[in-house]
């Protein structure tokens, strides 16, 4: 395989030099084990941007990392990213099969690849589902599986936070499965084990261990995940500052250092609670906005994407959903039009069209784009 040995002199160099920076960093911990011996899939959970690094600093051998193709797309930072690590880019605006056969090929190759399954990092905490093409592929690639899991880390990098929130976190493996073993099993069974061996539920975990993660600022950017009021039922007026998040109609509650939420009659003490209650509302949102705007936001960015060349931009103004359109920066797009939503680090919404075009939506001030995601979600399943 073209650079295999310098990639792997890459990870050999950098491993002991960055690591150390990188737990520093995180407050993370980690048991170093001896592995793979074979050519393997390595599947972990996700919450941060610096995962890869972590899961790299449990193993012993080097391995490549499946990655966003957004983050490739960098100028000279991703030209660096591919000499150094050669991450395998995937579209999550498409189902993107070359990036199922690259996998597969550096596998068979007998490189080690390490896939954040959920394809997404968590807003709430919990372990998002797995598809069932993750299992397809396990069993596909004949090649043996090795499940990690990482804990504390929604509480150290909230996807939602403005910083780092300096606490306690590990990893470490949790399952190994041969090929003999996998092949053996249905698909089912396989994606129950990825499923059993990598959840996390950041707000249980804490109830029994109640760790503090400091820092500043501590609530900023949290309406990028909590998107609808409680209190008054709208979407998109909480504002953060500091500790603490407002919105008009009079709620006032703060982010804690053990990452609950404290507020006099607020109905929730958990970002997992408060996601589950506004994703449930949103049937109702969407009803009562009739063909109406279900949301909107000001000074919104819209790029079209090409993963050859880059991006360019289209225009900028105001960004709206209805049942029948999503309308960017003067563009109208038909709903029935759009092959799905995904979203990119914190609130860049990117969508893909049936027809293979690819655009990406940026944010001038903090603002959610999980609701327009969960939304095209809703109206999917017709409701």
């Amino acid at each position: 395989m073209k650079h295999f040995l310098w990639h792997r002199f890459v990870f050999v160099v950098l491993r002991p030099v960055a690591g150390p920076i990188v737990k520093w960093m995180m407050g993370y911990s980690c048991k170093k084990q001896k592995g793979p011996d074979k050519p393997s899939l390595i599947i972990s959970n996700h919450n941060s941007d610096l995962d890869p690094a972590l899961v790299a600093l449990g193993f012993t051998r080097h391995m490549y990392f499946v990655a966003s193709e957004h983050a490739l797309r960098n100028g000279f930072m991703s030209k660096v990213l591919q000499l150094v690590f050669s991450p395998i880019p995937i579209n999550k605006a498409r189902t993107d099969l070359s990036a199922v056969k690259e996998m597969i090929r550096r596998v068979k190759a007998g490189a080690n690849v390490c896939l954040f399954a959920e394809g997404d990092r968590s807003f709430n905490g919990v372990t998002s589902p797995i598809p069932a093409s993750t299992a397809k592929l396990v069993k596909s690639s004949g090649a043996d599986l090795v499940t990690f899991r990482l804990e504390g880390g929604y509480f150290t990098t909230p996807r939602w936070a403005s910083g780092t929130h300096k606490g306690k976190m590990t990893g470490g493996i949790v399952g190994r499965y041969s090929a003999a073993e996998l092949k053996a099993l249905t698909t089912e069974q396989v994606l129950a084990a990825i499923e059993r061996d990598i959840f996390e539920d950041a707000y249980e975990r804490q109830l029994g261990w109640l760790g503090h993660y400091k820092g500043k600022n501590l609530a900023e950017n949290i309406e990028t995940t909590l998107y609808l009021c409680p209190e008054c039922k709208e979407i998109g007026t909480i504002k953060s500052a500091g500790e603490r998040f407002f919105c008009r109609c009079g709620l006032d509650a703060a982010f804690s250092e053990t990452g609950f939420l404290e507020g006099a009659g607020l109905p929730f003490s958990t970002i997992t609670q408060w996601d589950k209650w506004q994703t449930e509302q949103l049937e109702e949102t969407i009803k009562n906005a009739g063909n109406g705007p279900i949301c909107a936001d000001e000074g919104e960015r819209l790029f079209e994407v090409d993963t050859a060349v880059g991006k360019k931009l289209i225009g900028e103004g105001r960004t709206q959903i209805s049942r029948s359109t999503f309308q960017c920066a003067g563009v109208e797009f038909d709903m029935e039009q759009i092959a799905q939503f995904e979203i990119v680090g914190q609130m860049t919404l990117l969508f893909g069209l049936k027809n293979g075009a690819t655009y990406e939506v940026q944010a001038a001030a903090p603002r959610s784009a999980l609701k327009y995601r969960e939304i095209f979600r809703v109206l999917s399943r017709g409701e």
